[in-house]
């Protein structure tokens, strides 16, 4: 394979915040979180890009703040908030269906380096975005992702992704702590399809979590795969 990186666009997330604010936003801020050149989403051979946003409650946003042109203000809150007393953390193991027994694959943050989001080389490992929520943030998306497969592995730990159905149990944190999650959609999505789609890394609202890998067939002249299977999870009240 080609291209082993995810091929999804940031177009989504600055379409709600604005590229304005972002450049404000991260301004003399580390180099890894700068938001991804608008320029390259979408183009062909582009990486996987995701531009960061400052997790924040719903309606909180800055005089002036608006969540794209026009002055349009964010949407209305959405998701579950979870309980104050629950710390924030920076995941390093994630166990899907761990009420079934199954298996935890370890987690390590990345970040966009060169206007891209890079992950992990072994389909077995995951990264957790930390341009986005963390885990027990009572606002944010909180993002995960990794690849489907390798050329040493047929069946990446997100392979696992595809069987998950809406009321199954993720789990998501550190040895000594975890937030537990509901599954509440899985679906197969049009990589071309992801620029359009602005709710998905949405910051102002709710926390909840996107599990992201890829998907669909694979397309051997372009060196990827055709689709992206995004997972929404929302935490379940302690």
């Amino acid at each position: 394979m080609s291209d082993r990186r995810i091929w999804w666009a940031a177009a989504a997330v600055l379409a709600v915040v604005g590229v304005g604010l972002l450049a404000a936003a991260y301004a003399g801020t580390d180099p890894a979180q700068a938001p991804p050149d608008p320029s390259t989403v979408g183009s062909a051979g582009s990486a996987p890009t995701l531009a960061p946003a400052d997790p924040r409650p719903p309606g909180d946003a800055p005089e002036g703040d608006a969540s794209s042109e026009g002055g349009t203000p964010a949407p209305a809150a959405v998701g579950r908030a979870l309980p104050p007393q629950w710390p924030e953390l920076v995941p390093t193991r994630l166990t899907l269906r761990p009420d079934a027994g199954g298996a935890s694959a370890p987690v390590v943050p990345v970040a966009v380096v060169g206007r891209t989001l890079t992950l992990p080389d072994d389909a077995d490992t995951v990264g957790w975005w930390r341009g986005g929520s963390r885990v027990g943030s009572p606002f944010g998306t909180a993002v995960v992702a990794g690849h489907l497969d390798s050329v040493t592995d047929p069946a990446g730990y997100l392979a696992g992704l595809a069987v998950l159905v809406p009321g199954d149990l993720v789990e998501l944190g550190s040895e000594q702590e975890q937030v537990r999650y509901r599954v509440v959609r899985n679906d197969l999505l049009p990589s071309a399809d992801l620029s359009s789609r602005s709710d998905l890394f949405e910051q102002r609202r709710h926390h909840r979590l996107l599990l992201i890998t890829c998907g669909g067939p694979y397309d051997e002249e372009a060196g990827r795969y055709r689709d992206n299977r995004v997972v929404e999870a929302v935490p379940v009240p302690g």
